[in-house]
């Protein structure tokens, strides 16, 4: 009575029975109307790099770009498209500091996901990092709190230090298509490539737009040694 729960997206008042019971967090306090607004990715979509294809039909298999030039990681997941109020919630939790939202966004990964990705069927789960000098100014890292929200049963598995971001680079967002490439070209490293050798790997981050930044991380990777990387996002841009 003295404190109703607000939708964390609208900031509507919610009746009752409104915040969604799931597994992961305790409510889900997102309202109905904002719920609908983050749509999942659909059924039909590339099974390499997760695009969504322009059909109704459930259909998943490569794409033409993944066959004629196959990304470095193995396979790409998102749990939504990132528009309408997703994309609202995203832009809160990573430019108005609304960290709160991070457990919400996690239950619906959870609700949307399958394994692989989720449970996870990796040795290592690895948030994509952030530089030393966006975390300071941001004060904390987006794919982290998602990881340690939507993996917490597996917690062990987090680890944040074995890839990080050794070159600033400029927001990619500032970019499209091969200037996002050459922007985070070798700005990742492996610092102790033992710790990720012949070990299965889940990347984690908050949206997938090109596949640029992800595609890095992932060659480094590899490169260190490791056996798979499965990239996994909250949100993909269709």
């Amino acid at each position: 009575m003295l404190f109703p729960p607000r939708c964390l997206v609208c900031g509507e008042f919610m009746t009752e029975g409104q915040g969604e019971s799931l597994s992961l967090t305790a409510r889900m306090n997102i309202c109905p109307v904002c719920r609908e607004g983050f749509v999942p990715l659909p059924a039909a979509h590339c099974s390499r790099c997760g695009r969504p294809f322009q059909t109704s039909l459930a259909s998943v298999h490569i794409c033409a770009t993944c066959l004629e030039k196959p990304p470095v990681f193995d396979q790409a997941l998102a749990a939504g498209l990132f528009q309408d109020a997703l994309r609202s919630a995203i832009h809160d939790f990573k430019y108005r500091l609304r960290v709160e939202l991070a457990s919400a966004l996690a239950a619906f990964m959870a609700r949307e996901l399958v394994p692989p990705f989720y449970p996870p069927e990796a040795d290592l789960i690895l948030p994509v990092p952030l530089h030393r000098r966006r975390l300071r100014e941001r004060g904390f890292n987006q794919a982290l709190l998602l990881a340690r929200e939507l993996f917490a049963q597996w917690k062990d598995r987090i680890r944040f230090n074995l890839l990080r971001r050794v070159r600033w680079t400029e927001p990619q967002i500032n970019f499209s298509g091969r200037e996002r490439r050459t922007n985070v070209l070798r700005a990742f490293a492996v610092p102790n490539p033992e710790f990720v050798l012949d070990k299965s790997v889940i990347l984690v981050d908050d949206v997938f737009t090109t596949g640029a930044t992800v595609n890095e991380c992932a060659r480094v990777l590899k490169k260190a040694g490791a056996r798979s990387v499965l990239v996994l996002t909250l949100a993909r841009v269709a």
